[in-house]
């Protein structure tokens, strides 16, 4: 029988074998799966139409005709003008190459200056050489004038530049046919097709299953409804300036400024030189040019930090270097349509990667969300000695949620991964060092709202001050081990409110002995003994039987943070010891002690 170990590199595998079956069988069957995506991509967009003319009473077989037919006649409308736009266009074309010229002349001429003078006399004296030598040379034989080239006819209609450009007008209608009957076809039977696709993955699977078809239908259409608006919004004011500053054509491109920039990344740089090399190619001068850079480069901003931010406000889930990553491999895989699809199809994947868990490496690799919980996050930023960044999660967290929060869910969970991997010797000196030094620096300089500050707002007190110069016993907070358990009561002591509450947190460097003895000198009422796993019970016991043999009346208390475990053999355990309670979260922790220690304002009325 194989054994784990030897099951783990063919269970690693799996998933590497299944995106190159995947990858084989997207590409070996691309002519069939590109319509088919294409349909399922109108599906999206069309399906939200379909419900509202369904909620009219109008049956769902009238409601999918409606749609599709003004579908149809949107699209052929903005292809028909956009071919006769090119059409005018490829007619014009001759009529540019003299601005060009000048164009490509200007750029390069005359040098001034003396070195430009002096490079000038250079080329005229190698011109006045080489004319002298054409003169002594042999005139050659007369040749026959070479044949003049039959004149192109320029297309008149977009039919003959599609055959121009080598595509067949019948195949492209043919494949246009079939998105649009595939598409009819999803809309007519969606629920049929949801159910039969929740058959073949399993009856048991119905919620998940349901989930994940909600999750990548609400995505995609967000982002294609999204994405149109933003393009309307790019391409209809880009096509009323270029025709007010006078670009030929100019609804041509704000029609392809509005379709280009679906394409990733690659459509907007597009549909921002075509224009620009037109008016390039017609004006004398620079000026038409610099006009419509202009134009493009506030459309391109306003686009980007004002319309964008502003609509996209749910996100499709897909992180920018995903987005650059599918871009490229849809295109190697499926060419220019493959681009075209890329972000639909990858939202669609890490859909299924988010809730399948066999997939769920598809997600970790494309989603956008965090992969590390946050309390890990921190202590990676800090076992690569980054304090900068491992502050900015912090604060990020302390402002989101609050201090206590931020106490209990990132730094004290961080503080029991740095004391288990120094009990394991993951970490050198230097790192452990840097974690806890860290760490401390953290818990005393940040406040409630997730800023640094000065250490003005201690709460801590000297061990060495008198007990009877204060208005009441103080509550003593007790590491039990090392500067992990220190740690983890100094965040005690910062919620404890200072104005009720007198804390005394003894230091960590010194012997149990020494700590009972100033326990006795500060006259603490209480006792918390603060300890951070691993070895934390262990350690706990120790100093609170140490403890209970002093001093018989004084409470206390043992903070287990985080424990884990047969929590209440521990406990027994620790009772046994000479503990009265038992806490193993910071809101207990803070609840007992304010039950356990008297407040400052009633011992001053003794």
């Amino acid at each position: 029988m194989a054994s784990l170990a030897d099951r783990t590199p063919r269970l690693r595998a799996t998933p590497l074998l299944v995106l190159v079956v995947a990858t084989a069988a997207l590409y070996l069957a691309r002519e069939v799966l590109i319509p088919l995506a294409l349909a399922i991509l109108f599906g999206f967009l069309l399906a939200p139409a379909a419900r509202r003319f369904e909620g009219l009473r109008l049956g769902r077989v009238a409601s999918t005709l409606i749609v599709v037919t003004l579908f149809v006649g949107l699209l052929g409308t903005i292809g028909w003008v956009a071919g006769k736009q090119v059409v005018s266009l490829v007619g014009k074309l001759p009529e540019y190459r003299v601005n060009i010229s000048n164009k490509l002349r200007a750029l390069h001429s005359q040098p001034t200056g003396n070195l430009g003078k002096a490079a000038q006399a250079l080329k005229e004296m190698e011109k006045e050489a080489a004319a002298k030598a054409d003169e002594t040379a042999q005139k050659p034989a007369p040749q026959k004038p070479a044949p003049q080239k039959p004149a192109v006819d320029l297309p008149t209609t977009p039919f003959e530049l599609i055959g121009m450009l080598g595509a067949s007008a019948l195949a492209l209608l043919a494949t246009a046919v079939g998105v649009i009957v595939i598409t009819a076809l999803i809309l007519l039977q969606r629920d049929d097709l949801r159910e039969r696709l929740m058959r073949l993955v399993g009856q048991g699977q119905i919620h998940l299953t349901t989930q994940a078809m909600e999750d990548a239908a609400q995505r995609v259409t967000r982002y294609l409804l999204m994405q149109l608006v933003v393009n309307i919004f790019y391409g209809l004011p880009l096509g009323v300036a270029l025709y007010f500053i006078g670009i030929p054509n100019a609804l041509l491109w704000g029609l392809l400024a509005t379709i280009l920039r679906f394409i990733p990344y690659l459509g907007a740089s597009i549909a921002a030189a075509l224009p620009i090399t037109l008016a390039l190619a017609i004006s004398d001068g620079w000026e038409l040019v610099a006009w419509t850079a202009g134009i493009i480069a506030i459309l391109e901003f306003t686009v980007a930090y004002v319309i964008e931010p502003w609509l996209y406000s749910g996100s499709t889930g897909l992180s920018p270097i995903a987005i650059v990553l599918s871009a490229l491999f849809w295109t190697w895989l499926w060419g220019p349509i493959g681009l075209l699809l890329a972000t639909p199809l990858t939202v669609c994947v890490a859909v299924a990667g988010r809730h399948i868990p066999q997939l769920g490496f598809l997600n970790i690799i494309l989603g956008v969300e965090p992969v590390l919980p946050v309390e890990v996050r921190f202590y990676q930023r800090l076992v690569a000695l980054e304090y900068d960044e491992a502050l900015d999660v912090v604060d990020e967290y302390a402002r989101e949620r609050g201090l206590p929060a931020l106490y209990e869910q990132v730094l004290l969970p961080a503080l029991v991964l740095a004391k288990r991997d120094r009990q394991r010797d993951a970490l050198d000196e230097n790192r452990q060092r840097f974690v806890f030094d860290s760490l401390q620096r953290i818990v005393e300089e940040l406040d409630g709202n997730g800023r640094e500050k000065n250490n003005q707002g201690q709460t801590t007190i000297s061990a060495k001050e008198p007990a009877l110069s204060r208005a009441a016993p103080p509550l003593c907070i007790v590491p039990a081990h090392d500067d992990a358990d220190y740690i983890a009561g100094l965040m005690l002591a910062r919620l404890l409110a200072p104005e009720h509450f007198e804390t005394l947190l003894l230091p960590r460097d010194i012997l149990a002995s020494e700590m009972i003895e100033r326990v006795a000198e500060a006259g603490c009422g209480a006792v918390v003994i603060s300890a951070v796993p691993p070895s934390a019970a262990a350690n706990a016991s120790y100093l609170a039987k140490r403890l209970r043999s002093r001093f018989t009346q004084q409470k206390i208390v043992v903070a287990l943070w985080n424990a884990s475990g047969n929590l209440e053999r521990i406990n027994g355990r620790l009772r046994a010891a000479g503990a009265d309670e038992v806490v193993t979260r910071l809101p207990e922790a803070v609840e007992r002690a304010r039950l356990v220690a008297p407040p400052a304002r009633a011992s001053m009325e003794r």
